[in-house]
């Protein structure tokens, strides 16, 4: 059995350097400040150059970055002149871009330091069950659809902490080809996730089969020391047993509960997602997406965004 290891570097799980080097391998870089050789807030960020314009953005798979601050203060007060202070330094070390987009954590309540640095703020969603976790109460709180779907699923299906990477993206497959869509990432990229994550015990596959091992819906569950986030699953969409997601999502709340963790079902503005996982009990929880384009390329951008809208409203 992996044994279970801090991180690397504080932060969360989307921050440390081993996942950086796989979701963004030599494109990304760590803004970060010091006090006597301690570090005191790190900022991690992803560059990439295309055609002259350098971006920073946001690699796949990845919910969110930092920024990480240390804050040993008392009060309120203190808390957030620190943290205004810092976020303020940290910002005047970004490098030079065309392009910035970049998912704050969900720690960092203040984005004014970015706005008053000529950024702009969007609102984003996620969802979670918060720790710690009564299974008890959460199993009330589950809307009676879920409850039901989750223990006919126990009666027919088993979980399997065995399931492969191979398995689990053939699942990913088939829910976006349900849709229309291409799988957004690699399965080489998941299968590297996969493999150093479960290395440092920090991640799982749960899959739901039956009698006969035929796999029915699966889903790869990470964590850090606070949090743990259902990353990505899918299901067959010729399974007869419709409640096996929800059954497979039932065993990742109850990992986080043994665990001690958050729950974190990963955001979504698609309103039947998110009456799905309403569905759960979970809490909508709200955090930051910050933006920003150079002089050179605001022209470009805001035509693409105009046009684009034009787009949505045909």
């Amino acid at each position: 059995m992996a044994i279970e290891t801090k991180h690397d570097l504080p932060g969360n799980i989307f921050t440390q350097p081993w996942w950086l080097d796989i979701v963004a391998p030599g494109r990304w870089k760590d803004i970060t400040l010091e006090n006597n050789g301690e570090i005191t807030a790190r900022m991690p960020i992803v560059l990439n150059k295309k055609k002259g314009l350098v971006y920073i953005e946001m690699p796949k798979l990845t919910q969110k970055l930092g920024p990480w601050i240390k804050n040993e203060a008392d009060k309120q007060e203190s808390i957030h002149s620190t943290e205004r202070t810092i976020l303020e330094e940290l910002i005047g070390k970004i490098p030079y871009f065309d392009s910035f987009n970049y998912n704050i954590d969900l720690e960092i309540v203040n984005y004014l330091p970015f706005t008053w640095s000529g950024f702009s703020q969007n609102s984003l969603t996620t969802f979670q069950i918060k720790s710690p976790i009564d299974l008890e109460n959460v199993w009330g709180n589950l809307k009676g659809t879920v409850r039901r779907h989750i223990r006919r699923s126990k009666e027919k299906l088993e979980i399997d902490q065995e399931t492969s990477v191979n398995e689990l993206y053939g699942m990913i497959q088939n829910t976006f080809s349900r849709q229309g869509m291409k799988v957004p990432y690699s399965k080489n990229l998941l299968a590297d996730l996969f493999k150093e994550a479960s290395s440092r015990n920090r991640a799982t596959i749960h899959g739901a089969k039956d009698k006969n091992g035929k796999l029915h819906a699966a889903h790869i569950f990470i964590h850090d020391d606070e949090i743990s986030y259902y990353l990505a699953g899918g299901f067959d969409p010729d399974s007869n047993i419709s409640g096996a997601v929800s059954f497979v999502l039932w065993s990742g709340i109850k990992e986080a509960h043994k665990r001690g963790n958050t729950f974190d079902f990963e955001g979504s503005s698609i309103k039947s997602i998110e009456k799905y996982f309403s569905s759960f009990g979970a809490v909508p929880v709200h955090f930051h997406q910050i933006k920003g384009v150079s002089k050179k390329y605001a022209p470009v951008y805001y035509t693409k965004q105009f046009l684009q809208k034009l787009k949505g409203d045909d």
